[in-house]
């Protein structure tokens, strides 16, 4: 799914005829939300995040590098990783997506991750003008819910 699209489904769904949220702060609110989805998604294992990469002992430590898969003789200290004993070493670890831009796509496979993306986004959104938001805790139970039948 496109970020336009995503963004015409997050004013739709917020009713905003007025224009009171513009490109830019839905573009933040999404990204936010697939943060936010994302860390709940490799606390939960979720494969599609894993990147692997050969490091060498004092490389800098790659864009999106959350956390390894698993233990690993490795240190980070900054941005630079080190290597305990060792001069090269292959790892597996969590990536973060990238921050997206009007022209982007959203970064889940799945699309039920983006519309749960797209509903935390909305809630963000909603919840900055503090509107009642309390009938929508039933989106934190929705994505409790699809993270177990999806990972589980």
């Amino acid at each position: 799914m496109q970020v336009l699209e995503a963004i015409n489904r997050m004013k739709a769904s917020m009713h905003d005829v007025s224009n009171e949220y513009d490109d830019a702060a839905c573009i933040f609110a999404l990204n936010t939300a697939v943060h936010e989805l994302a860390a709940l998604l490799i606390a939960a294992h979720y494969p599609d995040l894993i990147e692997e990469k050969d490091f060498m002992d004092g490389d800098m430590v790659p864009e999106g590098f959350f956390r390894t898969c698993g233990s690993y003789p490795i240190r980070v200290t900054g941005s630079t990783i080190h290597l305990a004993g060792m001069k090269k070493l292959h790892v597996r670890y969590y990536k973060m997506p990238a921050d997206m831009a009007r022209t982007s796509t959203l970064p889940f496979r799945l699309s039920i991750l983006n519309s749960l993306a797209i509903k935390i986004a909305i809630k963000i959104l909603l919840n900055d003008n503090e509107f009642d938001i309390s009938q929508d805790s039933s989106i934190q139970s929705e994505i409790a819910q699809a993270l177990q039948a999806g990972v589980g």
